[in-house]
């Protein structure tokens, strides 16, 4: 029954599981490529790995594996949020006829594994796609043998969709309880789901998370220099609990840090600068949501920008280790990997965030609001929310980049590459504006009067 329960919400709101369709996608397509790629030297000769240059296959596919698991758990539970907000009702519904917490969350799990089921086999002839990519690419730089040969896809595209269903039941289980901690008449009071201050839960677990990245930055600020690979990997990994700590803190952090972009728009556009601000400040949690995913892409993105210029401009002498072509070239993969799932994340947050606007929007063309006057007023929201993700993100960066320098070079002014943080930052207002008023313009295409009373 709860299989066929999940099936028909999956049936009747393709669009709210649009975004974590995406993100199973690229999680499958990924891990199937580094499993395939983990096995792709079985039975060359010793002879021929050992004129390998870089970490090898295994260390390589290890590596990205870690990551893509983490960022993915992270993009997973951002994905189903918003899958949960177009059912909130209905879910609320369930639990005032008697459904018990468990059976909710079991009906989310159900969801989250039939979308799996749904995007596992296209994820595994991708991932097999990308592993004969990459493999070629290694070979000509000869950080693979010249004999490695993929075998074993069925076998690591089984373990990839295991390993993905996993993360997805945890991330599953964790959103369940947006419906099943309030009581099921308060739940079912609102609509969209409860728009409260975050819960102690929630602050000790981004408690937890800002703890453990001040640790892992404590860590690789002092690491000596010949350590420098492991620097680069505590930094990496700082940067990723601190920007959880981040989201779960988010719906604190955002309204803070709006008070100085919202003084400003007010004072130079009073009028649809004030409505805006008002908007942006008002809804703290849908804030945050936005926020969040610009601040993971463009966070991930520029940490691992400048970690790498800070490494290649301290490097004296030929370059070795986190200094050398072949680990430059394997952290710009490792950045186009994370900016996808950055990118998915942002793309369908800011999709769906305007989308429940709909009746919003069609009460201000109702009061006599142009369609021109909503979409100037969302292009402020919209160019103030990229704003304060480059500012979350850009914190994150600096704080653990800074600690990478301390270890690499000895002081704490990293290199920064310039002319890549601009295309990084240019990127998150490209992908929020035009997804901002695409949505936008997709949700008003109704009449005012019938889109006001849903």
């Amino acid at each position: 029954m709860t299989t066929v329960l999940a099936w028909s919400q999956l049936r009747r709101r393709p669009a709210g599981f649009a975004g974590l369709a995406a993100a199973l996608l690229l999680a499958v397509a990924t891990l199937t490529a580094l499993g395939a790629l983990l096995f792709a030297e079985h039975g060359v000769p010793a002879a021929d790995r050992r004129e390998v240059r870089g970490p090898g296959l295994g260390l390589i596919a290890g590596a990205f594996g870690e990551i893509t698991v983490l960022v993915a758990f992270f993009v997973a539970l951002n994905t189903l949020g918003f899958a949960l907000r177009h059912q909130y009702r209905d879910l609320a519904l369930l639990r005032t006829v008697a459904a018990t917490p468990r059976q909710i969350r079991q009906l989310l799990r159900r969801q989250a594994a039939l979308t799996l089921v749904l995007t596992a086999a296209p994820g595994a002839l991708l991932g097999t796609a990308a592993a004969r990519t990459f493999l070629a690419a290694l070979q000509h730089r000869m950080m693979a043998a010249p004999h490695a040969r993929l075998g074993a896809v069925l076998p690591a595209a089984a373990a990839a969709t295991a390993l993905t269903l996993l993360v997805v039941t945890l991330a599953a289980t964790l959103t369940a309880r947006q419906v099943t901690a309030p009581a099921p008449a308060a739940a079912l009071a609102d609509s969209s789901g409860p728009d409260r201050r975050p819960g102690p839960v929630r602050l000790l677990a981004a408690a937890a998370a800002l703890t453990g990245g001040a640790l892992l930055v404590r860590l690789a600020a002092t690491r000596p220099p010949a350590d420098v690979d492991k620097a680069a990997q505590a930094t990496l990994l700082a940067t990723l609990v601190l920007l959880a700590g981040v989201a779960l803190a988010g719906p604190l952090l955002a309204p803070l840090a709006t008070a100085p972009l919202g003084l400003a728009l007010r004072t130079l556009l009073p009028a649809t600068g004030w409505q805006a601000d008002a908007n942006l400040r008002g809804y703290a949690r849908r804030l945050a949501s936005a926020v969040v995913p610009i601040a993971l892409l463009t966070g991930l993105s520029a940490t691992m920008a400048t970690m790498t210029a800070t490494a290649l401009h301290a490097a004296a002498g030929p370059p070795t280790g986190a200094t050398s072509a072949t680990d430059t070239w394997l952290r710009q993969a490792e950045l186009g990997l994370l900016s996808s799932f950055g990118a998915i994340a942002t793309v369908t947050t800011l999709a769906a965030l305007t989308g429940e606007r709909r009746r919003e929007f069609a009460l201000l063309r109702l009061l006599g609001a142009t369609r021109a006057d909503v979409l100037r007023v969302l292009t402020l929201e919209a160019a103030v929310t990229a704003a304060l993700g480059l500012l979350l993100g850009g914190a994150v960066t600096a704080t653990t980049t800074a600690a990478f320098s301390i270890g690499a070079t000895g002081h704490a002014v990293p290199t920064v590459p310039v002319t890549t943080c601009a295309w990084i930052a240019a990127a998150a207002a490209l992908l929020t504006v035009p997804t901002v008023l695409a949505a936008a313009v997709a949700a008003m295409r109704r009449a005012p009067a019938g889109s006001a009373h849903e």
